[in-house]
């Protein structure tokens, strides 16, 4: 039964999608939405939910590629309107297998949310967007003009930079992302693909992407979808009958485990390891309790914030959102300066400066 959830998104999802996988394994041009759903739950470390099953080819060939046993890495899940991919997608990417026509059911917010409930069970460190509208930095802003879909992408652009710059916090191992990219394609629905904002976004995120290939830890998928079927809000309802109900939006650190009362929730978390409070929640449509952490000071004033069920470990997402912006925002100086200087290049000096520039005479 674990696997049905997965198989049915998939088979909404399957008319005309692509998926690519990085590294690429040797695959059939075409799977079933079953046989998809199982490959990349065993490419994202998660085949414990899904084994692969039905089909001993593809099994064989899958178990037997060079990349797996490598080693545990990282997983990375994004979606993408097939639109956009085209932009900002590098070259050096290309689709592993395309998925065989089946009725047309959008299901990408369910697909994901399904991928981040499961990911605690084999990651320690998980890599979203916020379930609530956060501020993006001023360092961030790099759009001369804000608006809706330009906050929506600095949002997204903020949480993937996040999860590939964390090595450097001592996370370069047992960490998962998923991220539906959705901003890219308001910026086209808001301002047009031909527009300097559009432009400017493709090329960060294809930047960032590039980014996520050269690291060589990060098992990659990215499903691409064709979005003029669906304009994003629809994207985000639930589906209808008879498909399951979807996975609702919860805050990372809650998804895993919901007490049936504050005092069960107490005991088992050892007060939310006196670090936060149980409070009551709705998840699948019923009440319970679940930890909700509060920020401590250290020994030196310093801030910290606590993630995971038990508020057990420290949320290291934040102090990453300042790096981003910093990674953002050299790259567009640098874009920004070569456009600046190609504008100007063949515009002739005005007449006050190239007359400071001619021979002087020498005075005795």
């Amino acid at each position: 039964m674990r696997g049905i959830l997965l198989c049915l998104l998939f088979t909404g999802l399957s008319q005309a999608a692509e998926v690519y996988l990085n590294p690429s394994p040797s695959l059939p041009s075409y799977l079933t939405p079953s046989h998809a759903s199982s490959v990349i739950s065993r490419h994202l470390r998660l085949e414990a939910f899904e084994p692969l099953q039905g089909n001993e080819q593809i099994a064989t060939k899958f178990l037997n590629e060079p990349f797996v046993g490598e080693g545990d890495k990282n997983g990375l899940l994004l979606s993408i309107d097939e639109a956009d991919a085209k932009d900002v997608l590098p070259e050096s990417l290309k689709p592993t297998f395309s998925l065989s026509n089946s009725p047309d059911i959008t299901s990408f917010s369910s697909l994901i949310s399904t991928y981040l409930h499961r990911a605690p069970q084999a990651y320690t460190h998980i890599f979203s967007l916020p379930s609530y509208s956060a501020p993006v930095p001023r360092l961030l802003d790099i759009f001369s003009v804000s608006s809706s879909a330009t906050e929506s992408f600095l949002t997204e652009i903020s949480g993937l930079v996040s999860f590939l710059e964390s090595d450097d916090d001592g996370l370069a191992s047992d960490k998962f992302g998923a991220f539906e990219l959705t901003g890219l394609g308001e910026i086209a629905s808001a301002y047009g693909r031909s527009s300097e904002q559009y432009t400017l976004a493709a090329e960060t995120l294809r930047a960032v992407l590039l980014g996520a290939l050269d690291k060589k830890d990060i098992n990659l998928v990215v499903l691409t979808f064709n979005g003029a079927r669906a304009n994003a809000p629809s994207r985000r309802q639930p589906p209808q009958s008879p498909l399951p109900p979807t996975i609702p939006q919860q805050p990372i650190n809650s998804v895993s485990t919901c007490y049936t009362s504050e005092s069960e929730c107490g005991n088992a978390t050892s007060a939310c390891s006196g670090r936060g409070s149980c409070v009551s929640a709705t998840k699948a449509g019923k009440t319970c309790f679940v930890c909700a952490c509060a920020a401590t000071k250290d020994e030196k004033g310093r801030t910290e914030n606590w993630a995971g069920q038990a508020c057990e470990r420290k949320d290291v997402s934040g102090p990453f959102v300042l790096l981003a912006g910093t990674v953002v925002a050299l790259l567009l100086l640098v874009v920004g300066s070569v456009g600046l200087l190609y504008g100007i290049g063949n515009q002739e000096l005005p007449s006050v400066l190239t007359g400071g520039v001619t021979g002087g005479q020498k005075k005795d």
